[in-house]
């Protein structure tokens, strides 16, 4: 695999995308609404410091959940089935670079103008909370921004594995739409009919299965358990909590997160790889 043609499949991407209206208006809208619920959220509460910092926090990371992967799902769904579906894919793989070689800088291309983005709506959330709750809580904020790109990323790669398998834009668009909803809506409803049950014993291990297979559950768990927040979860999740806020919970999380993040990935570039008819 040559790195140099990674690189130009990437900047073409990346091109395309700074000019795409989706990610435009992506960029418009996640910034205001970072902007609007950092800025709203501290005046009309009237908290500053670390409280203050935790609960705008809680506030932004519902926006991430439910917003970044599914830009992140429909952006790179219609990458490969959109380029099959005008033929420019086949104009493509004419040129000397391998499929893998495609896949791999499509990813990086995608990722690299949706970091843009989201770097740009948090910078402005982000002046605003610091001028609001002082510089001290840095740290958490990076870390929370680094996981709402982790986040965007794995659910990027998920994506590319739709539009692999997929021959029409449409098509590709509706699948990831429908893995959002099973992964942010239908998800969060199992969770809770789970955690409604009496017996702890059978409830935690459910509810751990549960979370390691959403990456927007895990992302979720991380973000509430480094602001302190483990009450969020009620009386019921308790012991799952505590099994989470350990070293090795939290290290279980983070490698099971690499795992979703380059899996799609890997499995996109294999079946894309033993694909004939482009």
């Amino acid at each position: 695999m040559s790195g140099f043609n990674v690189m130009v499949v990437a900047e073409k991407e990346l091109l395309e995308s700074m000019r795409s209206r989706w990610l435009i208006t992506f960029t418009i809208i996640f910034g205001l609404l970072a902007l609007l619920i950092s800025f709203f959220g501290l005046s009309g509460m009237g908290v500053g410091g670390y409280q203050g910092f935790n609960r705008v926090t809680a506030s932004l990371l519902n926006l991430v959940l439910y917003l970044l992967p599914l830009i992140a799902l429909v952006i790179g769904s219609s990458t490969i089935a959109g380029e099959k579906e005008v033929g420019s894919l086949h104009v493509l793989l004419t040129q000397p670079v391998s499929k893998s070689e495609v896949i791999i800088g499509k990813f990086l291309g995608l990722g690299f103008a949706l970091m843009a983005s989201i770097l740009a709506g948090f910078g402005s959330a982000g002046v605003v909370i610091a001028w609001k709750t002082g510089t001290l809580n840095i740290l958490d904020y990076l870390a929370f921004v680094i996981l709402s790109i982790v986040l965007t990323l794995i659910f990027l790669s998920m994506s590319l594995l739709i539009s692999v398998v997929t021959t029409r834009r449409s098509q590709a668009v509706a699948l990831a739409i429908l893995v959002w909803f099973f992964t942010i809506l239908v998800y969060d409803f199992l969770a809770i009919g789970i955690a409604s049950l009496q017996q702890v014993t059978v409830v935690v291990p459910l509810l751990l299965t549960l979370l390691l297979l959403n990456p927007a559950d895990m992302v979720r768990v991380l973000v509430i358990l480094k602001l302190g927040g483990e009450e969020t979860f009620g009386p019921t999740l308790a012991a799952l909590t505590r099994m989470m806020g350990s070293g090795s919970g939290e290290l279980l999380l983070g490698m099971v997160l690499l795992l979703w993040l380059f899996g799609p990935l890997a499995l996109s570039v294999w079946l894309f790889s033993r694909k004939q008819d482009y």
